[in-house]
């Protein structure tokens, strides 16, 4: 089939269309930030899951917030910020953060969220983060409702149990937090590392061949689960002992959906936010 043939075919009809206003939600699943600013003694924090790098040299960075919010105004005035990625036990203050309007409120105090100085920029730093970046604004663009900043990047810092030469996904709880649109939070749990076709391989069979060992994989993986959630069920149904942090972690899903653990013995700590 041709290029202009296969432009011609009908779309699949599992496709689903959705209003333009979605594409914002299907390009997150980054880590969400925390843009803090700060001018003449006053300062303010806000979520902000509209952010990207745009250049390696010089290292800049844009962010995109909408024009009636208070950082606004802050940013205009200091031309500077910080960055700043919670690490996933903070969804819950992220959340209320956002809800906040920092004109009326110090928002940082309503959240009971330390801070402490950054190196380059008077915006301060929070605590319970997996990093930091600190920004000088370079320009400040309008576009439709919001004004895109993009920024120099003047300081960088990590905390290592978080990131090494890229986020860690065996962090537990040092892992950065995810926002994946409304109230609903994720965090980085899996690192799979793709295999290039080698220089003699035809790259159309040796790729169509991977996916159906990702797709294999995966349908193993849901088989035991499956048995796995079978035998700790019977095992609760007995009245027995259940490790739910082991059996959670080996699952890797929440037991408290999946399980009613009413009638057996639970050991950890199952009252855990979900990640």
């Amino acid at each position: 089939m041709s290029d202009d043939e296969s432009l011609l075919q009908p779309a699949p009809e599992t496709i689903e269309r959705l209003p333009v206003g979605m594409a914002s939600r299907l390009l997150m699943g980054g880590p969400v930030t925390l843009v803090t600013t700060s001018w003449r003694g006053q300062t303010n924090v806000m979520p902000l899951a509209w952010h990207m790098p745009v250049s390696s040299g010089p290292p800049l960075v844009a962010i995109a917030i909408e024009q009636s919010r208070y950082s606004v105004d802050v940013i205009n005035h200091s031309e500077e910020f910080a960055l700043n990625i919670p690490k996933r036990p903070m969804l819950h203050h992220v959340q209320y953060l956002g809800s906040l309007r920092g004109e009326h409120i110090d928002k940082l105090d309503a959240a009971q969220w330390g801070y402490f100085g950054s190196s380059r920029v008077t915006a301060p730093l929070l605590e319970h983060c997996a990093g930091w970046v600190e920004c000088g604004v370079r320009h400040a663009l309008p576009f439709g409702d919001h004004v895109l900043y993009v920024a120099e990047v003047m300081a960088v810092h990590v905390d290592p149990a978080s990131f090494d030469d890229g986020w860690r996904t065996d962090a537990g709880d040092d892992r950065p937090l995810v926002f994946l649109g409304g109230q609903t939070y994720s965090a980085f749990d899996r690192a799979t590392e793709a295999r290039m076709p080698r220089d003699l391989d035809a790259p159309e069979r040796v790729l169509a061949d991977r996916m159906a060992e990702e797709l294999e994989l995966t349908q193993e993986a849901l088989e035991r689960r499956g048995e796995l959630q079978g035998r700790l069920e019977r095992e609760v149904e007995r009245g027995n002992v259940v490790d739910v942090d082991a059996a959670a972690a080996a699952l890797d899903l929440d037991l408290d959906d999946l399980l009613d653990l009413s009638g057996g013995v639970v050991l950890g700590d199952s009252d855990e936010a979900p990640s």
